[in-house]
């Protein structure tokens, strides 16, 4: 498979261009992201697109190294062109929480799949609409937690990434077409829920407001959770590790419920000072909402 790399905003300004030349109103889009499994945060790593006729790998990384390449990122992905997806939801969170882009005109298949009763990933829709036999989920798996911030990228994981947006186009009309057959009610549905298909369903949450159960926790024990999520965080932002490099989230939440930390980190745990300080800040914490109650 042919491609073209996008890795400065000279090139991007081009190919942005070139669209609007040959009058290319929609794209296939799909994401590759780091979340924590190498090193620390959320990072948008590479754009892959298709427009019918050619394949276009954007090094999302390199492009953010400059406030230019930033703005013409924002410019596409909020712009007029159409951008065929499959379940943007993720790869619309990451871009509002890293850049600060709110996605528009977003065409995401899975709208229509799922008002039509189909509940699967990308590979079982291509299986069930276009009769595209699945290879298997286990080399699928593997390049999901691949390390898309390496450069150069193996050829083997930019294969990957360009595979998730080769149907998209076949996919859209083959969606359409079905629809087609539906009830008005659900055309009208699927048009209503398409329009805000990027939007956030609900506010961001910050890390430690999604551990399993979060809503079931004391107040004191919502603070210290809070509290040591931060020391953790930080401490995880200056050496660039994944956070749970430094502690696992379990060990968070039960020292959360015991209130302290020394009986539950292992002993030869390094960041002593930075947890006890933690500890300190929510106890602080908790007394001035006492006070306040």
């Amino acid at each position: 498979m042919t491609f073209s790399v996008i890795s400065t905003p000279e090139e991007l300004k081009d190919l942005l261009k070139s669209f609007e030349k040959r009058e290319i109103n929609t794209v296939a889009m799909d994401f590759e992201e780091e979340s924590n499994l190498h090193v620390y945060g959320e990072h948008l790593c590479t754009i892959q697109l298709f427009d019918r006729e050619n394949f276009f790998l954007i090094d999302a990384l390199s492009l953010q190294k400059s406030e230019e390449g930033k703005a013409l990122l924002k410019d596409f992905l909020e712009g007029a062109v159409e951008k065929i997806m499959f379940d943007c939801s993720s790869d619309a969170a990451i871009v509002r929480k890293v850049l600060g882009i709110h996605m528009k005109n977003v065409y995401d298949v899975r709208v229509v799949a799922k008002a039509l009763g189909f509940a699967g990933n990308l590979t079982g829709l291509v299986e069930r609409n276009l009769g595209i036999p699945s290879e298997g989920t286990a080399s699928k798996h593997k390049y999901q937690r691949a390390n898309w911030m390496r450069r150069p990228l193996p050829q083997a994981q930019i294969q990957y990434a360009l595979d998730d947006v080769k149907y998209l186009f076949d996919l859209k009309a083959s969606l359409e077409d079905e629809l087609e057959s539906q009830s008005p009610q659900l055309k009208a549905q699927v048009r209503s829920e398409m329009k805000k298909c990027a939007q956030p369903k609900h506010r961001d949450k910050p890390g430690w407001e999604k551990i399993c159960n979060y809503k079931n926790l004391s107040l004191k024990e919502k603070v210290f959770i809070k509290y040591f999520f931060m020391a953790r965080d930080e401490i995880a932002r200056k050496l660039n590790v994944p956070a749970a490099n430094v502690l696992d989230k379990r060990l968070i939440v039960e020292m959360a419920k015991l209130g302290e930390w020394q009986s539950v980190v292992p002993k030869e745990f390094k960041y002593t000072r930075e947890f006890e300080n933690a500890k300190k800040e929510a106890e602080q914490r908790i007394l001035e909402l006492q006070n306040k109650g």
